[in-house]
């Protein structure tokens, strides 16, 4: 299910385990830290809008 939000857009990202007890862990998993921003849609026309953009390939089942 969608959270309903549009505009979304990563503002800042960093390594902000390094130094960290657990610093390898997170570097195995290619972990950052992120800030980000969305906002809701002013209207359902921009909602729709919206999830008209998005795509997504879904290969059948079983491949």
């Amino acid at each position: 299910m969608a959270a309903g939000f549009v505009g979304f857009e990563i503002t800042w990202r960093a390594d902000v385990f390094s130094g960290a007890p657990q610093a390898s862990d997170a570097a195995e998993f290619g972990t950052l830290g992120i800030s980000f921003r969305a906002r809701k849609p002013h209207s359902d026309v921009e909602w729709a809008e919206a999830l008209a953009a998005l795509t997504c390939a879904v290969p059948q089942w079983p491949v």
